[in-house]
């Protein structure tokens, strides 16, 4: 076989270090960057910080520590807090995805998410959220379901057993044949699967056994979006001409870059130029992550006033995909400039991606409609129900209609179960008991 050797010249993107630490900075609270500001200011004497009272404040610490509060999650910001299932997947996605297109298609998979792990959408919708064909969205699903742990962004409970099992190399025919008909596992109809699967019943339980040990819902292992207890980042009030967003400056540090005078030493001047071209940047890349983090609460606000005005019922489908597209950044940014932050409101304090809604697909007036929207109508209708007479999830469907949304029964269950209501039959028991 001959050998030959060629060149060949590509283009493609590289993240320098420089773009690294922008994105932490971006992704910091206030408090963590106060803490980083503050480590990176005793090694630099062109750069001055000044931490608002009652901010913490990093020690001193030895150059290991510095590294280390540098490398901080900026999701731990509660002690022992483990990562949110978002954030894991989108860290992921950041290793795996670099072609645009590529990435845009995998966030819009991330946000479709649910708590669980599964998919909560189908995949046509989420291909046309992300503007491409169904079987190039597919082909991105193929490799998200390759993520650990294995069994995120599976489509059924079949598939996120059996995403599980081949993660193990343990997919078998006879199990796969097992996972096919789950609703036969279910009703203990292991004779019937033997014969399907042509084996013996004993060898059926021991499969069973297998797959008992699976985690049907792979994505309850991580912490929920959980709002970390700390002063906001932003706050928005109502103007002479609407409402205006801000910045809660008072809980921002405040950087000052130093001028030094030469030393006549190569060596020394040389290294204080360094490090007034590091202080320099600090700055800037700090008003960078001030801008970005304002222009995105005023595009959220603009798009969910009624939110404000009238409450979750009127919040309006929004997702990270559109905000971007608005203020031509990436949906990666949008992510992280929301992550873990607060908004000061009217209605109290509350988590700026509580703004975002996914859309759902009706055959209503007002269709495609908010998923939040539709979880706080369906929370109002029992709410306002006789509690002796409960609404069945049929009956709460027939509201719902009144109201002006379309909802399936399934998906009224669903919600329910989400908001942690219970049935009918158990609501009418509590109020007996009662």
């Amino acid at each position: 076989m001959d050998m030959m050797q060629f060149q060949r010249q590509t283009t493609q993107l590289a993240m320098t270090q420089r773009m690294q630490e922008s994105l932490r900075i971006l992704q910091m609270s206030n408090a963590d960057l106060a803490d980083y500001l503050t480590a990176q200011a005793l090694e630099n004497p062109c750069l001055e910080v000044r931490v608002p009272e009652g901010a913490s404040v990093a020690p001193a610490l030895p150059s290991r520590g510095i590294q280390a509060a540098l490398d901080r999650d900026a999701f731990a910001t509660v002690e022992g807090q483990p990562p949110s299932l978002l954030a894991h997947v989108e860290a992921q996605i950041d290793l795996a995805f670099f072609d645009p297109g590529d990435r845009r298609t995998a966030l819009a998979f991330a946000e479709a998410l649910e708590p669980s792990g599964w998919l909560g959408q189908p995949v046509s919708e989420i291909a046309a959220a992300a503007e491409v064909e169904e079987e190039e969205a597919l082909v991105i699903l193929e490799r998200l379901q390759a993520f650990e742990p294995a069994g995120l962004f599976a489509r059924s409970l079949a598939e996120c057993l059996a995403l599980q099992l081949e993660d193990l190399g343990l997919l078998t025919w006879e199990l796969r044949t097992m996972l096919d008909h789950l609703p036969l596992l279910a009703e203990g109809r292991i004779a019937e699967l033997a014969r399907r699967c042509d084996c013996e019943p004993d060898h059926v339980r021991e499969n069973l056994a297998l797959i008992r040990s699976l985690s049907p819902k792979p994505g309850e292992a991580f912490a929920a979006d959980r709002t970390p207890i700390q002063p906001p980042d932003v706050r928005v009030l109502r103007g002479p001409e609407g409402w205006e967003v801000e910045l809660t400056r008072a809980q921002l540090p405040r950087i000052r870059v130093t001028e030094t005078d030469d030393t006549g030493d190569r060596q020394a001047d040389a290294w204080l130029a360094r490090a007034r071209s590091q202080a320099r940047w600090l700055e800037r890349a700090v008003e960078r992550r001030q801008a970005t983090l304002l222009r995105t609460a005023v595009c959220l606000v603009r798009h969910q006033a009624e939110f404000l005005d009238q409450g979750p019922r009127a919040l309006r489908p929004l997702s990270m995909e559109e905000v971007a597209l608005e203020l031509d950044l990436h949906p990666s940014t949008i992510s992280r400039a929301t992550a873990t932050r607060l908004i000061e409101t009217p209605r109290g304090l509350i988590p700026l991606r509580a703004f975002f809604s996914r859309s759902v697909a009706s055959d209503g007036p007002e269709a495609p409609q908010s998923q939040d929207a539709l979880m706080a109508l369906v929370r109002d209708i029992i709410a306002g129900e006789d509690r002796t007479k409960p609404f069945s999830d049929d009956a709460i469907v027939k509201q719902a209609k009144l109201a002006g949304a379309v909802l399936a029964r399934r998906t009224v269950t669903k919600y329910r179960e989400t908001l942690g209501i219970p049935s009918s039959y158990d609501r009418k028991r509590a109020a007996a008991a009662a």
